[in-house]
């Protein structure tokens, strides 16, 4: 009987494809396929993909056809005038270059051409075409030269069309409108390196998706349709990339602005990590927000979010749902530290891109009392301990962090937010031999669909004096692109410990452009894998121990995360009184030859420099006043010590404010 089932199954299925073959084409169907058509063209026909012809103009012509053909051979009929527009197909007796491994030609997929919706013309014209097309430079991709300006592609030519597109004061066609679609739908189709790991395949997202932006009423319609094809990119950089000048996701034309509150998705609930609304305190959990509890926030979010992994989901929405008119009234109930209910009616008066409400920002709200919100880098005397802050520190200061940090027994770096470029000259002190800690799938403009691998070393020639203690490195889902690029390379260290949470998912290189003048998008351009193979895209780093914030914690200004990495540095003192003085003191040069410089930075009272020998027998005091210095930056904090009269050896420094407050301690070398 199941057999019977079975074969009965395959002949209704077979049937139905049949009549579904047979019937007059569908206008979704029409569209999807000149979508493919067009987009094959435009970067293998020879003469389109050098420019002898425009394309865009080309399609202009041609989609009033497809739309008004009644059947199938008129459909194929449109299609056979747009690609007799092209010209004849150059043809070549090279060999063919396409016998690659098949993760290098993953966006390559032309079984498309044999569909029985095309007709046998059709076929010939697509298959001349792929038969005889050689890799060669391409008029509308190439690699950027100027990557700051656009990212890893390039994007031109002929797409000017498009540029000349204004949606918001003069909204488009129809005909325009599908261009901007089909443009951008080929250009994920060839050059996304993620089209793979996609939630469905990206034929599908354009079937599915075409008939609503085809009828999109407005350019608020359009934008929201648009997005919902770009949340199938699933990758972060495509969010945060995906922009229209007038109209903001969500909320619409204006809604720009939020109250003074920053969230933070811990497990189970959004919280409160920084608070600008009288009545609300960091530690509060969010109930509802404007009626709807969070669990509805993210359902009615996340048709239109591009996400790799669940943590950055949840960091958009931590924002979005918070998103409103200037001016407009935001209804929050909440709980307080005791769980008792409270409803709050505030304001959106803060524009979302200001520095208060800036995206990084939100993890110093738990800094405590935000001592290290602003630190470069810190060294705990008391537990021989360095603090690495990678959003703060500058490659012009990694020399001199290193030199002071180099002899601790432990390095914590807070990858909690975006570096500053500065774990490629990190790992060049810290490594001990060249290591590889990386390879890429570059995306090969000359042969759309294809990559070739590219690997990644790092650390110059190696170190001889490197780095030989422990190394902690701290994530969360604010942890994006080059911050995870940087836990890859800190990663490849002996003796490594990773503490946090799933980080974004979201990491490579780039490649963002125009779909009009008001409207843009992005896409992570390289796939970037572990030497072994293993892909950090809609993954991330990987934590040894996941540790989150908690809502005490955050009430008691704790950093638990923090915590946990002095517990596996063998610290055992609290955050908090570890934190307590803001001190910075940095010894350069270390080691010297008994002349050096002892810098104490924010500290605004006097305070006394001590140094020890070996035998504990002071050896020199010095009073450091705080009278300006001649730089104007800040007070008198560097002091010149001069031991040149000790022998070689081993010393101690320890500094102590007036008051008599310890700020630190650290070791001298001295060898003349």
């Amino acid at each position: 009987m199941k057999k019977l089932h079975v074969i009965l199954l395959l002949i209704l299925s077979t049937t139905f494809f049949k009549l579904s073959v047979a019937q007059n084409p569908t206008y979704q169907q029409k569209l999807y396929y000149t979508c493919k058509v067009w987009g094959y063209a435009k970067y293998y026909h020879s003469r389109v993909s050098v420019c002898a012809v425009n394309w865009d103009s080309v399609l202009i012509r041609c989609l009033p056809l497809v739309k008004s053909a009644a059947t199938k051979n008129d459909f194929n009929d449109a299609l056979d005038t747009m690609l007799n527009a092209a010209g004849p197909m150059a043809l070549t007796t090279a060999p063919p270059c396409d016998t690659m491994a098949p993760e290098l030609k993953r966006n390559l997929n032309s079984a498309w051409i044999n569909d029985t919706m095309l007709r046998a013309d059709v076929q010939t014209i697509l298959d001349t075409i792929k038969n005889n097309f050689r890799p060669h430079a391409e008029c509308s991709v190439e690699y950027n030269p100027n990557e700051a300006d656009g990212g890893f592609l390039k994007f031109q030519s002929g797409d000017s069309l498009i540029l000349n597109v204004n949606a918001y004061t003069n909204y488009p066609d129809e005909w325009h409108r599908l261009l901007e679609v089909f443009v951008h739908w080929n250009i994920i189709n060839y050059f996304n390196p993620y089209d793979y790991i996609h939630n469905e395949p990206w034929d599908s997202t354009l079937y599915h998706n075409i008939i609503p932006l085809d009828n999109a009423a407005n350019d608020q319609e359009f934008y929201y349709a648009f997005r919902k094809v770009t949340s199938e990119n699933v990758d972060a950089h495509t969010e945060g990339g995906t922009w229209d000048n007038y109209c903001n996701f969500p909320g619409g034309v204006n809604s720009w602005y939020s109250p003074l509150l920053i969230l933070k998705y811990i497990p189970n609930q959004y919280v409160v990590v920084k608070s600008g609304v009288p009545g609300i305190n960091i530690g509060d959990a969010i109930v509802s927000i404007n009626g709807m509890n969070t669990k509805q926030w993210e359902d009615s979010l996340k048709p239109y979010i591009s996400a790799g992994d669940t943590a950055v989901f949840r960091r958009f929405v931590s924002s979005y749902m918070l998103y409103g008119n200037s001016g407009a009234n935001c209804t929050i109930v909440y709980l307080d530290s005791v769980n008792n209910t409270h409803t709050l009616v505030t304001s959106c008066t803060e524009y979302i891109y200001s520095n208060w409400l800036d995206l990084y920002d939100y993890v110093n709200g738990y800094f405590p009392n935000d001592t290290l919100g602003a630190a470069t880098y810190r060294l705990w005397n008391n537990c021989n301990i360095g603090y690495v802050n990678m959003g703060e520190l500058q490659t012009g200061e990694v020399n001199n962090m290193y030199s002071n940090l180099q002899n601790t027994s432990a390095i914590i770096f807070d990858l909690r937010d975006y570096p500053n470029g500065t774990a490629w000259p990190i790992t060049d002190l810290m490594y001990a031999n060249f290591m590889n800690n990386s390879k890429f799938l570059m995306p090969d403009p000359t042969y759309p669909g294809t990559a070739y691998w590219y690997y990644q070393g790092n650390g110059t020639n190696g170190n001889p004096t490197p780095y030989l203690g422990k190394v902690i490195l701290l994530f969360n889902e604010v942890t994006q692109s080059q911050a995870e690029f940087s836990c890859m390379m800190l990663g490849a260290m002996p003796n490594v410990t990773k503490i946090g949470s799933q980080t974004a998912g979201t990491d490579g290189d780039v490649t963002y452009f125009d779909l009009s003048q008001d409207m843009a998008t992005m896409f992570t351009t390289l796939n970037t894998y572990y030497p072994n193979g293993d892909s950090t895209e809609r993954v991330g780093i990987i934590p040894d121990s996941v540790v989150y914030p908690t809502r005490t914690g955050l009430y008691h200004g704790r950093d638990e995360v923090l915590e946990k990495a002095l517990q596996v540095a063998g610290c055992p003192t609290s955050v908090p009184s570890i934190v307590k003085s803001s001190a910075e003191i940095t010894i350069y040069p270390n080691p010297n030859r008994g002349e050096f410089t002892l810098s104490v930075s924010n500290v605004n009272e006097k305070c006394t420099i001590e140094i020890y020998n070996e035998m504990g027998q002071k050896v020199k005091q010095i009073l450091r006043s705080t009278q300006p210095a001649r730089t104007g930056i800040g007070g008198d904090d560097k002091v010149m010590v001069d031991i040149r009269n000790r022998p070689n050896g081993l010393y101690f420094y320890r500094v102590v404010s007036q008051a008599g407050e310890f700020l630190g301690e650290g070791k001298i070398v001295v060898e003349k």
